[in-house]
């Protein structure tokens, strides 16, 4: 094959020609080439206009930094989600067998669907079931049951910053959180105290932080709307807290914490405000009672019950029949929030997208159809 030297190619000619082919009189379309406008034709548009091609990728169901049991599926146009579809592989445990359940075993069953949060779901079992029969508990049982929501919801908060730790990289809060809350779920009355401290140092460094500040502020934005509940809710500036009718919690001085921008660093606030508080009501209810079963004997009835659970409010409604309950229907918040994902991820760079969706801090385990 003979080497023509670049500079030898004589002015106008390409040098483009090919061995024993003659295409002086054909162009490129003639053969088989296509143009940028052929090949990008049928790929979707940007919303700068721009055709990319989009790819489908799944993160969990066990992603570091997103709950587990959730699967989470991106479409990606680029850097860039252009969809977004979230699915609880876990949810669902609280759906009744066909024929009833004997009351007692309610509560255990409404305990054991969530095992993030089993206080509080056994809480709400028997908050219906009593209001079904009539019966109300003592004084020394509610405030009892005020120390071990609020022992739940410091655990809760805790487990829930380590995820966060762990999304964002700092390693030293996911380390630290993580090992606040196993003290919180194994202490007594006294131990829970002895954590206060190290819960208003922990909250003290957060503020502290200021790549943590920048990293968390402006992102996932969530407005005030019906059906937000909990800290997403109250970090819109919302007053939405079951508590607030709650005549136990009343007589402790509780009051709802709020903020206004609505986005995952006042999220973060709200939780740590939340800690703190949680820490003072334990201290004036002074007495720590789990939720015991309610033993309705052959009571029939309807009865309605919420309870504020680290994540918001949730709801039940169930029929007693005999000692039986026959139906119960279920209402909670992780399952309104995560259906704010698609519309909530839209266009958000992969990043922040993620961290959207941990500071939610949705629970698949309690996601209902």
């Amino acid at each position: 094959m003979a080497l023509v030297p670049r500079e030898s190619v004589p002015a106008g000619d390409s040098g483009h020609d090919h061995v024993g082919m003659d295409h002086a009189d054909r162009d490129h379309s003639e053969m088989g080439f296509m143009s940028m406008v052929e090949v990008t034709k049928d790929l979707p548009r940007s919303p700068d206009g721009l055709p990319m091609d989009w790819i489908e990728v799944p993160f969990g169901p066990l992603f570091p930094g997103l709950p587990g049991g959730l699967l989470l599926t991106l479409t990606l146009d680029g850097d860039a989600v252009a969809k977004a579809h979230a699915q609880s592989l876990v949810g669902g445990a609280g759906s009744l067998p066909a024929t009833g359940m004997e009351a007692t075993r309610f509560v255990d069953h409404l305990g054991a669907m969530d095992p993030l949060t089993p206080v509080a779901y056994r809480l709400l079992a028997c908050r219906a079931l009593e209001a079904a029969t009539g019966r109300t508990p003592d004084q020394e049982i509610l405030r009892g049951r005020v120390v071990a929501l609020e022992r739940e919801r410091i655990a809760s908060h805790l487990g829930w910053l380590a995820q966060l730790g762990r999304q964002t990289g700092f390693a030293w809060l996911e380390r630290h959180a993580a090992r606040m809350q196993l003290e919180c779920l194994r202490a007594d009355l006294p131990g829970i105290m002895r954590l206060r401290p190290a819960v208003h140092a922990l909250a003290g460094r957060l503020a502290r932080t200021p790549l943590l500040r920048s990293r968390l502020s402006g992102i996932g934005p969530v407005a005030s709307a019906p059906g937000l509940r909990g800290p997403v809710a109250r970090a819109a500036g919302m007053w939405s807290d079951a508590r607030t009718t709650d005549e136990t919690y009343n007589a402790l001085s509780f009051r709802v914490m709020r903020r206004k921008g609505g986005d995952a660093l006042d999220r973060l606030r709200i939780r740590l405000e939340e800690m703190r508080q949680s820490l003072a009501l334990i201290q004036s209810a002074g007495v720590l009672k789990e939720p015991a079963s309610v033993d309705s004997g052959a009571a029939s009835g309807e009865g309605q019950a919420t309870v504020e659970t680290p994540r918001g409010e949730a709801r039940l409604n169930l029929i007693l029949d005999s000692g039986r309950v026959i139906q119960a229907r279920l209402d909670t918040p992780s399952t309104f929030h995560m259906s704010l994902l698609p519309d909530l991820l839209a266009q958000q760079e992969l990043g922040d997208a993620l961290t959207t969706v941990c500071s939610l801090d949705l629970s698949p385990w309690e996601v209902v159809a």
